[in-house]
């Protein structure tokens, strides 16, 4: 008996002898390291069509005491730009061998960015009583995501087809930097009278800067039932300023009907 407790004895300081040195060779061999980030401190500046994920890593290197250069390693965790800026916070993040992670931010500003712009292939005129189709004519786009015509909502209407008349209503897109564009256009209820003149636009929604020439007759494409010399524009009274402006286009027909069409010109 007094030999199996002095058996029992011996393994107990054997097992804590063998838990010590485990503990110990632990602590000591444990990499209590963080990788660090390293990259200048300056902006990067790089143009939208430039601005992928390669060149936002750009003189972005990574390093760990154990594990060395993990420069291939780095990840670009995200880009976060606030709206109507032409600048954004890149985040990077690096993880080692032992799973600590590290990350950075850095600034970017970009040469020649721009939000989301609207366009407009056909006039927003709808028959009464007409199914009314936004999507087949409104689209936008951007040089972060290119086309970004499905995620066009509408955000404010009191549009009815039923009725006669012009409805304002504010459309609005969010490209994936979480920048918002919105613009409001009238959308036209209203059938077409026999023989009124139809005019055709190259485009229905254009964007321009201050100072930058305008001609609205080259925006004229056709008109049907109407001499197209005889079409009338009609510019804002103030001139194009700063936001949405309407050019209208009149013509009248050999019955006396009007026919009419609208340019949207957004002054930047």
């Amino acid at each position: 008996m007094r030999r199996l407790r002095i058996l029992t004895v011996l393994c107990m300081v054997i097992s804590t002898g063998l838990l010590l040195i485990s503990t110990v060779y632990s602590k000591t061999t444990e990499d209590r390291t963080i990788p660090v980030i390293r990259c200048p401190e300056t902006p990067l500046t790089v143009s939208m069509e430039d601005g992928g994920e390669a060149a936002l890593l750009k003189d972005v290197t990574a390093w760990d005491e154990k594990d060395g250069d993990l420069t291939d390693r780095i990840l670009l965790q995200g880009v976060d730009k606030r709206a109507g800026e032409s600048t954004a916070t890149a985040t990077y993040a690096v993880v080692d061998s032992d799973n600590h992670v590290a990350t950075r931010t850095r600034e970017v500003r970009y040469t020649d960015y721009q939000p989301p712009r609207f366009a407009l292939a056909k006039e927003l005129r709808y028959s009464v009583g007409g199914a009314l189709r936004i999507k087949d004519r409104l689209t936008a786009w951007d040089r972060i995501d290119g086309d970004l015509s499905g995620r066009i909502r509408v955000v404010s209407s009191s549009t009815s087809t039923y009725n006669e008349g012009t409805y304002p209503a504010t459309f609005q897109v969010t490209n994936s930097l979480g920048d918002t564009a919105d613009i409001t256009l009238d959308i036209v209820v209203r059938s077409y009278e026999a023989g009124e003149p139809r005019i055709q636009l190259s485009e229905y929604l254009i964007y321009r800067k201050a100072g930058e020439a305008f001609d609205p007759l080259a925006y004229l494409e056709s008109v049907s039932g109407a001499d197209r010399a005889d079409v009338e524009v009609r510019m804002p009274e103030d001139g194009l300023r700063q936001g949405v402006n309407q050019v209208t286009y009149t013509c009248t027909g050999e019955n006396g009907s009007e026919g009419s069409a609208t340019l949207y010109v957004v002054m930047e």
